[in-house]
């Protein structure tokens, strides 16, 4: 655990230097159960499963991908952590606005 923690300092000292924010999201957050198109969320999915098209708005999604996107607009505060928004975890690093 100490090899992330000293990992987070890192990314945030880089982030300072640089002028980015860093954001964290809760480790609980469902990034790969969520249509990054719509917000639909279709539940927990098996590892082996790569790629999905939404069943509510049909897009087609690789796993990875989409969660990348959903991390992002939950750093960005566009998402909201279902269980509780104030628990740290994941990570996000963007430019300051």
């Amino acid at each position: 655990m100490q090899g992330w923690y000293e990992f987070r300092t890192l990314i945030e000292a880089k982030c300072d230097k640089y002028g980015r924010d860093f954001r964290v999201i809760s480790r609980w957050e469902p990034t790969s159960q969520i249509c990054s198109e719509c917000g639909f969320r279709w539940g927990k999915l098996d590892l082996k499963i790569r790629e999905i098209a939404c069943l509510n708005c049909g897009a087609h999604h690789d796993r990875d991908e989409n969660a990348a996107k959903n991390i992002v607009q939950v750093g960005m505060g566009y998402r909201h952590d279902f269980k509780q928004t104030q628990r740290e975890g994941k990570t996000a690093c963007g430019t300051s606005r």
